[in-house]
């Protein structure tokens, strides 16, 4: 979302650049006015899908810090949309209706969305909702307690676990129901 918009010479708005509102604008082009930029361009490749890297809310990011950048694969919410992406993060709303918009246009310009998801890890299971709630039945541990490490960021989801893999289900369905996202790269 972010890198789609962000320069300057992408030709989004000002407000919109790096947000979910700078995947709507429409004709936007180089700052020469001889190429088409982000949407513009995306159509123009002749693609059918976009695959947009992690848009829930991640950790790594200090939301009232304009400028921060990270590609979100440190997941802390996984229902809620990354604040970082809207052009208010403090309000829920615009998280919300902002990144609906987004996939909205995508669609109405003959283009799918799948949103790369990561729910393997988290940022941090000390403080991961689902640890704070039921601890030590979303990650899976070593014999001695430890988290296991398989992922390389320091814990793993236990997905074989019936609870956690209906977390994971009840949120791919949410996410497409509510977002209309068209599929996931896990």
């Amino acid at each position: 979302v972010r890198d789609a918009s962000i320069n300057a010479s992408s030709g989004v708005s000002a407000a919109n650049r790096g947000k979910f509102l700078g995947l709507t604008e429409v004709g936007t082009k180089t700052a020469n006015k001889k190429s088409p930029t982000v949407l513009s361009a995306i159509k123009d490749l002749g693609v059918t899908h976009v695959q947009l890297l992690p848009v829930y809310d991640y950790a790594s990011i200090d939301e009232s810090k304009p400028g921060e950048y990270n590609w979100g694969y440190d997941p802390q919410n996984y229902n809620v949309p990354e604040g970082s992406y809207s052009t208010n993060p403090s309000d829920p709303y615009s998280r919300i209706n902002e990144l609906k918009q987004a996939v909205q246009s995508l669609h109405d310009n003959g283009l799918r969305v799948i949103m790369d998801v990561v729910y393997n890890h988290v940022a941090s299971a000390d403080e991961f909702s689902m640890q704070q709630l039921v601890p030590g039945y979303f990650f899976r541990t070593e014999a001695d307690g430890s988290m296991a490490n398989g992922t390389g960021c320091g814990n793993e989801v236990a997905s074989e676990r019936p609870m956690v893999r209906k977390f994971i289900v009840d949120s791919v369905k949410y996410w497409a129901s509510q977002y209309n996202l068209d599929g996931f790269r896990f």
